[in-house]
């Protein structure tokens, strides 16, 4: 059962008295601010644990554990306890990639088939950059429903997990289109490989010594781990713990741990040239734009997208257990890194108010007007999002508008009316949807993204 509030306040003398602060901490006005923001976040229901860093001008301000690390026996997160980071891992491996190509051992206009030439491309040709932009057209075994989710326990060989998707069509031609794609980041894991001759948790291990990164680090279900935290779901009110994943799977696409104090060190280096050269870090943070002028909003393993309004450079991510997210707002010099043990508390929601917190920004309040018939009546349907691979059902009952995905899991939500054609979700006035002034399109905004949907 989850502990109950009372149970998790009874830490809170120890839990102070973990994780590592800077001396800097202490001259922000800011922090006690943020502090109680994290403090209010872990007394709720969903949350278990959390791993906060954040930097401003280089320098760390923050780097610190909240509440559990793993719930049966209470033991509390410090600023050293490693989460599992999900996607963020893509950020990784596109520099690992693009460090190689500064050293003139691969281009990115190579075909895959130059270090991969197991796996069937079908007559195309597909190539690193098409890989890293997510335009390569590959299925995602992670879009392969009950196919994947039968595999999910156990630990997969490359050939077991690329077996998965080795006979499915392309979704598109390769360049001509843009989809989320984890296969395609688990191949860029291993042209790493074959180019280093080596595993990939090993690059990954050399690139964390060379950057004095010591908590980040590839995920290994059968190694015992010091500091590894535990992954929960929470539903129906009670918590659980998260269901298996054997950690081969998810490969360079989302298989590393990290803390957030590493990861906004992570970022700051990055962003710094420390990592990569300056033009380097900017092929990562160009967002790709495709022929029919639609803008991705996706570079190499980073997203360019807003937060508080102020511009920022970021990605998330989301495992068996777990959620992150990592994000540099350009111009204050501010990188926040959150990641949560529990899939439910999300940690985008939290960086995003830190963000607003250090940066005295008000969150704005949605409105909840009255919706009118004929709004109710043209905003009723089902639309298309071909980038997220998901049909969206908006309905309309009592008077309301509701939206479902159309997807195993996606639970339904009531949408805010604020005026003219847009909507705000009820359970995050961050998430905004705009229908099309013909009400036969639909803008998703959420997180970094901006989806476009249309009318089936």
């Amino acid at each position: 059962m989850i502990p109950a509030p009372a149970i998790l306040r009874s830490f809170s003398s120890v839990l102070a008295a973990l994780g590592a602060v800077s001396l800097l901490a202490a001259q922000e006005p800011w922090l006690p601010k943020v502090e109680a923001l994290i403090a209010a976040r872990v007394q709720k229901p969903d949350a278990v644990g959390f791993s906060v860093g954040i930097a401003q001008r280089s320098a760390i301000v923050l780097a610190k554990g909240y509440g559990l690390a793993e719930a049966e026996h209470m033991v509390p997160a410090t600023g050293v306890t490693m989460f599992r980071i999900g996607s963020i891992t893509k950020q990784f491996t596109a520099a690992a990639i693009l460090r190689l190509v500064e050293q003139k051992k691969l281009s990115l206009g190579d075909d895959l088939s130059q270090y991969v030439p197991e796996f069937p491309l079908q007559g195309k040709k597909v190539t690193i950059r098409q890989l890293l932009n997510h335009s390569s057209g590959i299925k995602s075994y992670t879009d392969l429903g009950e196919v994947w989710q039968k595999k999910q326990p156990l630990e997969l060989s490359h050939q077991e997990l690329l077996a998965l998707v080795a006979g499915q069509p392309f979704d598109f031609e390769p360049g001509t289109n843009f989809a989320y794609n984890n296969t395609g980041y688990y191949l860029l894991g291993m042209v790493l490989e074959k180019v280093h001759g080596t595993s990939y948790a090993r690059v990954i291990a050399a690139l964390m010594q060379d950057l004095a990164l010591p908590h980040t680090r590839c995920d290994d279900s059968r190694e015992l781990i010091p500091g590894r935290a535990q992954g929960y779901d929470f539903e129906d009110g009670v918590r659980t713990n998260d269901a298996v994943l054997g950690m081969s799977q998810p490969g360079a696409a989302g298989m590393m741990l990290s803390t957030g104090e590493d990861l906004v060190r992570w970022s700051v280096a990055l962003a710094g040239g420390k990592v990569v050269k300056p033009e380097s870090y900017a092929a990562m943070t160009t967002p790709l734009v495709l022929k029919d002028g639609r803008d991705t909003g996706y570079g190499f393993g980073l997203m360019k997208g807003e937060a508080a309004g102020k511009l920022v450079i970021l990605h998330g991510g989301g495992i068996h257990g777990f959620n992150s997210q990592l994000l540099h707002v350009v111009p204050d010099d501010l990188h926040v890194a959150v990641i949560s043990n529990c899939s439910q508390a999300s940690a985008d929601r939290l960086a995003r108010d830190i963000v607003r917190t250090v940066l005295g920004i008000q969150k704005a309040e949605a409105k909840d007007l009255p919706i009118p018939a004929e709004v109710l009546a043209a905003a009723a349907g089902t639309f298309t999002f071909a980038d997220l691979g998901m049909d969206l059902a908006v309905t309309a009952q009592d008077g309301k508008l509701f939206a479902q995905g159309q997807a195993e899991g996606q639970g339904r939500f009531r949408l805010q009316f604020q005026g003219e054609r847009e909507c705000r979700a009820a359970f995050d006035p961050d998430v905004k949807l705009v229908f099309g002034a013909d009400w036969k399109s639909l803008t998703l905004h959420q997180g970094p993204g901006v989806f476009a949907g249309t009318r089936k």
